[in-house]
C-alpha cells in the first residue's frame, strides 16, 4: 500500500467517525429531550394530583358540615399567626381555624425555607382519619353541631357518638421556596409544624377563586382579594403552575409564561418548561345539613 492510499483511507476513516459521531450526539441530545419532557409529564401529573387531593379534603370535618361551630383549644410548636395558623386559642372565632386559606401575604410567626418573594401561600385544613380513641396527636372530635379540638385525653363522646366520630387533625401551608425552585409545605406532623420538600422544580403557582355570593351567582375572585368570609363560601378553585427540570446544558426556550396574579417566568439555558392550569371543585363547601 502506497503513502497516498494509506492518506486516503486515513481521510475516509476519519470522516466516517465524524459522521457517526454527528449521529451518536444528535441522538444523545434527542434522548435527553426526551427523558426531560417525560420528566415534565411526571412532575406534572404529580403536582394536578397533590392539589386535587388537598382541595378536596379542604374543610372535611367528619360528620359534620364545613359550616359547623369549632370549640376547644389546641396548640402547635412552630405554628403560624393570624389566618394562617393551625391551632386554636380559647379565644378563637368559632369560624377558626379555616378549612381554607391563601393569601400574597407572607406568613408570620413560623419557619418558612428560603420562600420566593411575590408568590402565593396557601393554608388547606381537614379531619385526616379516624383514630378510633388512640387519638395521642392534634385531633378533633366530629359530632354535629361541633367541631371540637383536642390534644391528649379525647373529650366525652354524645350519646349518639362512637370513636369514628374521632379524627387526627390534618393540614399543610404550602409554599415555594428558592432552593431548587422547589414546592415546600409546613405539615402538622404529631404536635408540631415539619418543613418537607414536596416537588422540586415548580417556578410559579397562582390561585384563582370561585366564590358563591349564595344568591346562586359566582364570582371568580385573585388571592390579593380573599378575605376570611370569602374562603367560607369557594367553591371551585383554579391553579396555575409553571414547572421545569434541567436538560443539555446547550437546550433554549425563548418563550416566557405569565399567570394570571401577573406572575411572569422567564425561561433560562438548560432547563425545559411546562405550564398547568386545571380547576378543582370544593364540596366540602355545600353548607348545612350534617348529623342531626
Amino acid at each position: 500500500m502506497s503513502l497516498i492510499e494509506l492518506m486516503i483511507a486515513m481521510a475516509i476513516g476519519l470522516i466516517m467517525i465524524l459522521a457517526l459521531s454527528r449521529v451518536y450526539l444528535s441522538s444523545a441530545e434527542g434522548a435527553q429531550e426526551a427523558e426531560a419532557r417525560a420528566m415534565l409529564v411526571d412532575k406534572l401529573r404529580f403536582l394536578h394530583e397533590r392539589f386535587n387531593y388537598e382541595f378536596r379534603r379542604a374543610d372535611f370535618w367528619g360528620r359534620v358540615p364545613a359550616d359547623a361551630e369549632r370549640l376547644g383549644t389546641l396548640s402547635l410548636s412552630g405554628d403560624c399567626d393570624g389566618e394562617f395558623a393551625f391551632g386554636r386559642s380559647a379565644e378563637a372565632d368559632a369560624s377558626r381555624p379555616l378549612g381554607l386559606w391563601a393569601s400574597r401575604d407572607p406568613p408570620t410567626g413560623c419557619s418558612l425555607q428560603n420562600p420566593l418573594t411575590e408568590q402565593s401561600y396557601l393554608a388547606v385544613r381537614y379531619a385526616a382519619e379516624p383514630c378510633a380513641g388512640q387519638c395521642d396527636t392534634p385531633s378533633l372530635s366530629s359530632f354535629y353541631p361541633y367541631i371540637g379540638f383536642f390534644v391528649g385525653s379525647a373529650p366525652a363522646l354524645p350519646e349518639r357518638g362512637d370513636e369514628n366520630d374521632l379524627w387526627r387533625y390534618g393540614g399543610s401551608l404550602y409554599y415555594l421556596s428558592s432552593d431548587e425552585t422547589a414546592l415546600r409545605r409546613l405539615w402538622i406532623s404529631g404536635g408540631k409544624l415539619v418543613n418537607q420538600e414536596v416537588l422540586r422544580g415548580v417556578e410559579a403557582l397562582a390561585y384563582r377563586w370561585c366564590v358563591n355570593d349564595g344568591d346562586g351567582e359566582n364570582a371568580w375572585l385573585a388571592t390579593d382579594q380573599l378575605t376570611p368570609t370569602d374562603m367560607n363560601r369557594v367553591v371551585a378553585v383554579e391553579i396555575e403552575a409553571v414547572v421545569s427540570t434541567t436538560t443539555r446544558a446547550t437546550y433554549r426556550e425563548t418563550r416566557s409564561y405569565t399567570l394570571s396574579d401577573g406572575t411572569r417566568v422567564a425561561s433560562s439555558p438548560g432547563k425545559m418548561y411546562r405550564d398547568l392550569a386545571f380547576v378543582v371543585s370544593l364540596e366540602m363547601h355545600r353548607l348545612g345539613g350534617g348529623d342531626e
